[in-house]
């Protein structure tokens, strides 16, 4: 079953095994650059990654500071308007009063000036009773 291997069968068997660890040495070098290609490939698109990112950053630290900006602005605004529309409701509380107050003056007034009206309406006949019964010609 088993027969005696020959000597140049066995130089043949080395000679195989040589070639073959010759090809698993090119190849294992051919895995070392390509991982190391592909280690620099990613080093790269890390790199680009990252300043991608730290842009991505800037520009959006940049947009919060511009709408912090425009927002307190508005808010200033806003405040502003607030204080110009209770202004004006104070002066519109104001001026109902001053109507309420000038109300009353005019009602007091209407009424002297009825109370004036009456005295000089007995007033005159009284002069005149006076003058033409009492006369005596000084």
């Amino acid at each position: 079953m088993s027969e005696p291997v020959t000597q140049s069968q066995l130089a043949e068997v080395l000679e195989t095994m040589k070639a073959m660890q010759s090809q698993v040495a090119e190849l294992t070098l051919e895995v070392k650059v390509g991982h190391a290609e592909i280690r620099e490939k990613f080093n790269t698109i890390d790199q680009k990654f990252q300043t991608l990112e730290a842009k991505f950053e800037e520009k959006l630290n940049s947009m919060e500071e511009k709408f912090d900006e425009k927002f307190n602005t508005i808010n200033e605004k806003l405040n502003t308007i607030e204080a110009k529309i209770e202004a004006v409701r104070l002066e519109v509380q104001t001026n109902r009063e001053q109507l309420v107050d000038l109300g009353k003056r005019q009602g007091s007034t209407g009424n002297r000036l009825w109370a004036l009206l009456g005295a000089l309406f007995l007033m005159v006949p009284g002069l005149l009773a006076k003058i033409t019964l009492f006369d005596r010609g000084y």
